[in-house]
């Protein structure tokens, strides 16, 4: 208590300040978790407060204003005669987060309780819906190992083992390797498998599917000078954007002074481009 209220702790000077403590222990719940003690001053120094049964029944009725439920640890310390302090601890929401109090969200910045913006606690619905239920880790009914592509596989094992991911060791076994990788649960091969090994999409999997074109001129608008797509695995989808970006975008290069080798350059650097693609590929919505 002597270094004073902090992101994980709340000093009350008595259940007074009930409603506010409450707003506190909702941004401790929304974040790492925390600590609210009544009959604390705000420097910090005990004085305690007269507690009773209604008193701790008050705090237990305002902890049923929280949405969803939450779990309060409610604990009486003895200061001195006829007055106690009380600690009330929570963890962390973790996926039940956001939780709010009377109909809103708070978050903890240091020592302050403020309103939780509304974007945030947007993100934070879809993040708690998304860790209950992902696409990603449901079974995909009917998919086999001999379903996938199993260079693919081997080549993602041996990227790992180079880059020092996994041991030199680790087993060529497909299944193994699938396992190790999370992307067969219980038995079961993931829609994750598919999305990323697979050889075969449609009629099913119609978003696994890269679309590449040149246009003439600025607008996407302008005559189609080249068109393609394809139905793919995520791997074979940066592969084949790269291979296509690199085809199709001018070439030119240049003779650096002092050097007899010429220097080629894309307008965008490739690791750039790769970059791109890889963020456009990874957080694609797969699902819909």
């Amino acid at each position: 208590m002597k270094e004073g209220e902090s992101e994980s702790l709340e000093f009350k000077r008595s259940t007074g300040e009930l409603k506010e403590a409450m707003q506190t222990l909702c941004a401790f719940l929304n974040g790492k978790g925390g600590t609210v003690l009544f009959g604390i001053r705000p420097d910090g120094n005990p004085e305690g407060q007269a507690v009773s049964d209604k008193t701790l029944r008050d705090i237990a009725q305002a902890a049923d204003r929280f949405e969803p439920p939450a779990h309060l640890s409610i604990n009486r310390i003895k200061f001195k005669e006829g007055r106690d302090v009380i600690a009330v601890v929570v963890e962390g929401g973790q996926d039940l987060r956001p939780f709010i109090y009377e109909g809103h969200a708070y978050e903890r910045v240091g020592s302050t309780t403020r309103r939780m913006p509304q974007v945030k606690y947007e993100r934070m619905l879809i993040e708690r819906g998304h860790a209950r239920r992902r696409w990603e880790n449901l079974p995909a009914e009917g998919l086999a190992i001999k379903d996938l592509d199993r260079k693919e596989i081997l080549r993602t094992r041996e990227l790992s083992i180079q880059q020092n991911r996994i041991s030199p060791d680790t087993s060529r076994n497909l299944g193994e390797i699938l396992d190790r990788l999370g992307l067969r649960i219980g038995g079961m091969l993931t829609q994750a498998a598919l999305v990323l090994y697979g050889k075969r999409f449609l009629p099913e999997y119609t978003q696994c599917l890269i679309k590449m074109g040149r246009f003439r001129g600025t607008e996407i608008t302008g005559e189609i000078v080249d068109n393609r797509q394809e139905n793919m695995n995520a791997f074979a989808m940066v592969r084949e954007g790269m291979a296509f970006l690199e085809r199709t975008m001018p070439l030119g290069a240049r003779f650096p002074t002092g050097q007899i080798f010429r220097e080629d350059r894309f307008p965008v650097p490739l690791d750039a481009i790769r970059e791109i693609l890889l963020n456009a590929v990874m957080h694609r919505l797969c699902q819909a």
